[in-house]
């Protein structure tokens, strides 16, 4: 995507700098940039229907840098986006944002935010920098929402070492359930999986969903599966720890060693709303939903 030809409002989210020299270099520079195209999300607001835009996201032993690019926006508008944790596929696209720490805080720097205003012309671009990494495979999607912008100041949260600034609003002076379009990033194949079939959006069906399970705990927070009874419950979890699969209500267990995988497909015979967890750790991987 080309950059806009006028300026356009842009805060720059900026982490406290990183002295690299100090870091006294015991290997490479290695640096992975990772991108994705904008697209509408399902029930976008009206008024978008020519939007476009490019979300990039670099990691390096320096931290991480992101950045977006978009054209087809209301002009003179506030937006917000955030790094979300899962794909844009999910039935909630993007799924809960992305957090270092995910039971810290939900502001900068434990998350990764950006806000701008769009320009007279309905373009605009962001940029946001974090000290540290983003783990590979965790930084799903970038979603964009409408936003309110609370003057032009910017103001800085500090979290230990790092600090992020970002642009000075609410959170919650703006639904994070006003979602426009999703960018995805790492979501993949597997876990953006969605039924095309006659069970509608956001369902576990078409060759199932793969739960991603890394550190004892879903990717992208538990998956939501939803089925009409007598359809086909078919999913697939991959885990880098060793624990019993379990389907509560239907009483399925199934054994998955760490760095493996375990499928399950079953008749959505028991109607109701079943968990999956992995029951050692007692850490719910899975919603299940059977409707009448």
């Amino acid at each position: 995507m080309t950059h806009p030809k006028k300026a356009v409002a842009v805060l720059l989210v900026l982490a406290a700098s990183i002295a690299l020299a100090a870091c006294g270099s015991s290997g490479s520079d290695s640096e992975e940039t990772i991108n994705g195209q904008f697209e509408l999300v399902p029930d976008a607001p009206s008024g978008y229907s020519e939007l476009a835009g490019e979300a990039e996201l670099t990691r390096s032993e320096g931290g991480t840098q992101a950045s977006i690019q978009l054209s087809g926006l209301k002009p003179d508008t506030a937006y917000v986006a955030h790094v979300h944790a899962a794909a844009c596929g999910q039935l909630d696209p993007g799924g809960p944002h992305f957090k270092f720490d995910k039971n810290g805080s939900d502001k900068p720097p434990n998350e990764i935010h950006f806000s701008f205003t769009s320009s007279a012309e309905g373009e605009g671009e962001a940029q946001a920098e974090n000290e540290r990494e983003v783990p590979a495979g965790e930084a799903g999607s970038i979603v964009l929402h409408l936003g309110e912008a609370e003057g032009d100041e910017a103001m800085s949260h500090e979290e230990g070492d790092e600090a992020m600034s970002h642009g000075s609003m609410e959170h919650g002076g703006h639904s994070h359930a006003d979602k426009i379009a999703c960018a995805e990033l790492e979501g993949g194949e597997e876990a953006s999986t969605t039924a095309e079939g006659s069970g509608g959006e956001g369902s576990g069906k078409g060759g199932g969903t793969t739960i991603v399970v890394k550190n004892g705990e879903p990717v992208g927070g538990v998956q939501r599966l939803e089925y009409s009874a007598g359809e086909q419950i078919e999913f697939t979890v991959d885990s880098d720890v060793a624990d019993e699969i379990h389907v509560h209500g239907y009483d399925l267990m199934k054994d998955v060693p760490a760095g493996g995988s375990v499928s399950f497909s079953f008749p959505a015979e028991i109607e109701g709303i079943f968990e999956a967890e992995l029951e050692g750790r007692k850490e719910q991987i899975a919603e299940i939903r059977v409707n009448p």
